[in-house]
């Protein structure tokens, strides 16, 4: 069994450190990093990539609140509706900051006449690469924490500031899990760049990354079930899949079709 002690909330003398968003700012630093290395690839000029960048980035975080607020106790956050903007309480859910993501991204987009399955494709990667800094300080911090597990690689959290229970429990560490994930789809997606028509990579993203967190979430130990066993981000994901899944293969047979001829 593998322990942690490790204290989410630390302090640099009066000052809290808060190592979820710094975390999540690194994320969006690395992505745009990676984003700007590729952009000449992609025939993108420098001031449509940053302005994009801008815009996916309060997009994602508008997004990710709004998504954690509407799952999480919403009347409480309608009687109190400044509570909504109070980001540092904690509370921010990944596929609402993905949806919140792409349709700035939509947005912005159309305002400026760009093409915008380049634009997704030019983003794909990068999107599994910032989510997997994301889930380290998830996992070190117990939150997001799995269910009770057996298996030698399993995680006991003894840091009483952790988000996880302090029961001694060994759980899955469900957010390694996905971290491994992530570099894998990443992977791929780098591997297939510029051997698909415009559009498949982030198509493909969606799909990896929905299948991905589907199983995940079987182990997901913070979450309740809603319907049929399942919870709320994979019924999300299997929505998705019903929408990228087809349109995946659509993209891909078109193309072969056209080649053919």
């Amino acid at each position: 069994m593998i322990r942690i002690d490790w204290d989410p909330t630390p302090h640099f003398g009066p000052i809290p450190i808060n190592w979820y968003g710094i975390t999540f700012v690194l994320a969006l630093l690395v992505g745009g990093i990676l984003v700007r290395r590729w952009a000449p690839r992609f025939q993108v000029a420098r001031e449509h990539y940053e302005g994009l960048m801008v815009s996916i980035a309060l997009g994602t975080i508008a997004g990710a609140r709004l998504y954690f607020v509407v799952q999480n106790d919403f009347s409480s956050y309608v009687s109190q509706p400044w509570r909504v903007l109070a980001v540092w309480e904690g509370g921010l859910a990944f596929f609402g900051g993905l949806f919140g993501g792409i349709l700035a991204a939509y947005v912005y987009t159309r305002r400026h006449g760009l093409p915008f399955l380049r634009m997704a494709d030019l983003f794909a990667p990068a999107i599994p690469i910032g989510g997997a800094i994301g889930r380290i300080t998830c996992g070190l911090d117990g939150m997001d924490y799995g269910t009770p597990t057996a298996l030698p690689w399993g995680v006991i959290y003894e840091n009483p500031n952790s988000f996880a229970p302090m029961d001694g429990i060994s759980r899955h560490p469900d957010q390694f899990y996905e971290l491994v994930g992530d570099l894998m789809i990443a992977g791929v997606l780098i591997r297939l760049r510029g051997r698909m028509p415009e559009g498949a990579l982030f198509l493909l993203y969606l799909v990896l990354f929905s299948l991905l967190r589907f199983f995940v979430f079987f182990v997901r130990g913070n979450v309740p079930d809603v319907l049929f066993g399942l919870k709320n981000a994979q019924w999300t994901a299997l929505a998705i899949l019903a929408v990228a899944l087809p349109a995946l293969v659509t993209t891909l047979h078109r193309r072969r079709v056209t080649q053919s001829f």
